[in-house]
Parts: C-alpha cells; sequence; structure tokens
C-alpha cells in the first residue's frame, strides 16, 4: 500500500514536472515565434539565456541572415530601379532575351519605336514582333556571334524609319542576348544629303574649272601667238568665271552662316513697298536687257526686320524672276498685309514650277531643268539662302502657279 502510494507520488510529480517542462518550453517557443515574425528592426534585445539558450543563439543567428538578406533584397531592388529608370532615359531601344527566347527586359525607347503595349516582357519574341530582321539579329546572337549588326526600315505612322540593330550574346541562361535599337532616319539623311551636296558642288564648279584650265592652257601656249583681242579675250573669261568660282564660295559661307544660327537681326520698322520699290529700280537694267518691266501694286505693308537682310532676299526673288521670267512681260510685285502680318507676291510669267519641284526648289544648288544651269549664271543657292533669310525672320514662303503660266512666290512675315 505505501509502495503504492509511493509510487502515485512519483507519479505526480513526473507530470508536474513535465507539465513545468512543457510549459517553459511552450512559453520559449511563443517567444521565439514572436521574434522571427516580428518587422525588421523591432527585435533588438535577444532572449533570456537559459535552459533554452540555443533555441535563442539558432533565433539569433536566424535573424542575423534574415536581417542580411532583408537588406541585400533591398539594395537589389534599389539596383533594379535604378538601371530600370537608366534604361527608359536611353534614346536607343534596348530588349533582353532568355534562351527560350522569351522576352526578359526592354525600356520605354523600345516599346515606343515598335508601338508596343506593356505587358509583352515575359512573352515568347515571335509573337511580341514578327520582324524577320530583329529575330534573325537574335538568332545570331544566341549563336555566340560576338557582334550581329544589321538595318531595316519600320513604318511609325506615315513616316518610314530606319533602325540600327546591334545584338550581343550574354554568358548567362536568364539572360542569353540583348540588342540595341538606334533610330538613324536622320543620320541616313544628313548622310543622303552630304552625298547630294558634294554631287551638286563638283557639277556647279566643274564648268568655271574647265573654262579657266582652257584659258590659262591656251595663254600659256599661245601667248606668243595671241592677238591683243584675244589676249583680252582670255583675260575676260578668266577673270569671269574666278568671280563666279567667288560668288560660290561667299554664297556658301553665307548659306552656311544663316543655317548655324549665328546671323545677327538688328530689326526696325521696314516698309515693305519702299524696299522693293528701290529694289526694282537697282534691277530695272537687267530686266529692260529682256524686255521685262516692274509693276509694283497693294497698299504696302510695315513688318519688324532687318532691312538688309531682308533686301537679300527679296533681290535673290527678284533676280530669279528675271532669269526666269521669260521676255516682253512683266514681274507683278503685290505688297498687302493682315492684322499680324505683311504680304508679298512675286509674280513672273516665264515656264512656271511643276508641283513637284516646288519644295526642292530651296534645296542648296537645285535646278529644275539640269541642261539649262550652264546657260543661266548663278550659284544656285539663292533661294536657298532667301528661305533661311525668310525663317529666320519667323516668317513662310511658298509657291504658286501653272506650269505654262508662271510662278508667284508668296511670302509672309510678321509684323
Amino acid at each position: 500500500m505505501i509502495a503504492l502510494t509511493v509510487i502515485a507520488i512519483l507519479a505526480i510529480a513526473i507530470a508536474i514536472f513535465f507539465a513545468l517542462l512543457w510549459s517553459r518550453t511552450h512559453s520559449d517557443i511563443r517567444r521565439l515565434s514572436d521574434r522571427l515574425g516580428r518587422p525588421d528592426g523591432e527585435a533588438s534585445a535577444s532572449l533570456d539565456v537559459d535552459s533554452f539558450g540555443a533555441v535563442d543563439e539558432i533565433a539569433s543567428r536566424f535573424y542575423r541572415s534574415r536581417t542580411e538578406l532583408s537588406r541585400q533584397l533591398s539594395s537589389a531592388e534599389f539596383q533594379n530601379a535604378l538601371l530600370q529608370q537608366i534604361m527608359n532615359g536611353m534614346g536607343e531601344g534596348v530588349l533582353a532575351i532568355d534562351r527560350q527566347r522569351r522576352v526578359v527586359l526592354a525600356n520605354r525607347r523600345f516599346a515606343e519605336m515598335f508601338s508596343l503595349q506593356p505587358g509583352f516582357v515575359g512573352q515568347p519574341l515571335a509573337s511580341v514582333l514578327r520582324n524577320q530582321s530583329i529575330l534573325s539579329g537574335f538568332d545570331e546572337a544566341l549563336a555566340d556571334r560576338a557582334d550581329s549588326a544589321s538595318r531595316f526600315s519600320i513604318r511609325s505612322g506615315i513616316e518610314e524609319r530606319q533602325i540600327e540593330m546591334r545584338a550581343f550574346p550574354l554568358p548567362s541562361h536568364d539572360l542569353a542576348a540583348v540588342a540595341l535599337f538606334i533610330d538613324v532616319t536622320h543620320v541616313e539623311r544628313l548622310e543622303e544629303l552630304r552625298r547630294e551636296f558634294i554631287a551638286d558642288f563638283s557639277h556647279e564648279v566643274r564648268t568655271p574649272l574647265a573654262a579657266l584650265k582652257s584659258a590659262v592652257e591656251t595663254f600659256e601656249l599661245d601667248r606668243g601667238a595671241l592677238t591683243d583681242d584675244q589676249e583680252k579675250q582670255l583675260r575676260r573669261i578668266m577673270s569671269r568665271q574666278l568671280a563666279r568660282l567667288e560668288r560660290l564660295a561667299q554664297d556658301l559661307s553665307e548659306l552656311s552662316h544663316i543655317e548655324a544660327g549665328d546671323l545677327s537681326l538688328e530689326r526696325t520698322d521696314i516698309d515693305l513697298r519702299r524696299l522693293l520699290e528701290d529694289l526694282a529700280e537697282d534691277f530695272r537694267d537687267r530686266a529692260s536687257a529682256k524686255k521685262l518691266r516692274f509693276v509694283i501694286t497693294g497698299d504696302g505693308a510695315h513688318v519688324h526686320g532687318d532691312a538688309m537682310r531682308l533686301q537679300q532676299a527679296f533681290a535673290n526673288l527678284l533676280d530669279n524672276a528675271i532669269k526666269y521670267g521669260g521676255e516682253d512681260a512683266s514681274i507683278d510685285i503685290d505688297v498687302s498685309h493682315t492684322s499680324d502680318r505683311g504680304i508679298v507676291r512675286i509674280t513672273d510669267h516665264g515656264e512656271g514650277i511643276p508641283p513637284e519641284e516646288r519644295d526642292r526648289i530651296f534645296r542648296r544648288f537645285y535646278r529644275i531643268d539640269k541642261s539649262r544651269s550652264q546657260e543661266i549664271a548663278g550659284t544656285g543657292l539663292g533661294l536657298a539662302i532667301t528661305k533661311h533669310l525668310i525663317l529666320q525672320h519667323r516668317g513662310n514662303i511658298e509657291v504658286e502657279g501653272e506650269i505654262g503660266d508662271g510662278a508667284t512666290f508668296v511670302i509672309t512675315l510678321p509684323k
């Protein structure tokens, strides 16, 4: 009986001991759980080191690891946001794909270039773009070619743009290849203008240089056999062709100066009708040689501009009207105004300008009839200079008229 009592007491004691043990263990686990579930930075003091100090040490180490991992994730997120911001600020399009040819990364400029809506990242490249040049470029990059470059055209609205693609392989599975997309439309146009300029300049200088060469050779080889009249004629040819080359160089320099924005306008109040009457008087002898007469009409207009530069612009137009206005006709000049603009219309009665040529005539060296370009004196730069001078005054110049019925240049200038 006593033994049973002792056994019962021991059982109760053991139960109490295990109950206390469970209670304490449960309390530590709860504290550990609470600590692990706290937001970053809230857990500062370590748990009391007691019989479950090992558990507390594990929790401390886990917390430190978790804090470091959180810091690294925050840093990675910041770096990613910074990278995306830099990419979106680029003027070139950027696109990256993985080994499965899925889009992994793209910037805003790329989406704008190809008119793509958000949400295409993660999609197969072939479903995002059906441009064979792009697909082929990435194929070459994925084949571990160091640099794949190609050019192709895309249509943006009504405009066709030239795009250069440069694709590079990357030593990664997640980022297997990346490509830059550069809009070279403007560069292509400048290159075309450069080629046209060189061709036109060569065409313009070929005739005076040939004439000079011929005159110099004749002068050197046959000088003793030349009469005084022949020698004077050769000198006149050389002088005339040298003057032509000098005028060409001056006009090119002037046009380059204007286009560069280096022109400073000295604005004053200008009576357009009075300015054109003075110019007509200056050109009267040249016009009379072709039986042309100036007829000036309109109630006049006053504008705020540079008198010398506007005189230069209108002089080019009157010179052009005399050259191409035929013979035994009038050159009509009408000067009028609106509430905020002065308007000048200069009309000749020559062969006129085809509609498809009206924008081109303001280009450097452009001539409608190439076969007559050497017959009519000039550098081919007058209308280009005129247009830039009018634009410098915030004005506008256009051409009207029908083939066979002359041409009308319409100039508007702000008051």
